[in-house]
């Protein structure tokens, strides 16, 4: 194997530990928030306790802008790699390594 195609399949590696990790890390928050959720959930009782109910709700409005933040980010990311494959794919076609014939 080429030293190239060696640190190629390095940084694969890394990358695929770093996502698990971040997976596993992400999953473990949520949990701890759903527990949270429910802990307070637990506390709300009939006798005009509404301060739980409260908070919970704004938690779990906090999380959706949370998630909406992440959208948006991934959205921006996506944008930015399609950018990126138009401009590589005209220096191609400029550097004749391509031909913009068979290209749609």
């Amino acid at each position: 194997m080429e030293p190239h195609s060696q640190w190629q399949d390095k940084i694969k590696r890394e990358n695929n530990m770093t996502r698990k990790y971040d997976i596993e890390a992400e999953k473990n928050h949520h949990t701890r928030w759903a527990e949270e959720i429910r802990k307070r959930n637990d506390q709300l009782s009939e006798d005009s306790n509404w301060f739980p109910f409260i908070q919970n709700i704004e938690d779990i409005l906090e999380r959706i802008n949370q998630v909406s933040q992440r959208f948006d980010d991934l959205e921006n990311e996506i944008g930015e790699t399609k950018g990126m494959i138009k401009n590589l794919r005209k220096i191609l076609i400029k550097l004749e390594v391509i031909d913009d014939r068979f290209i749609l």
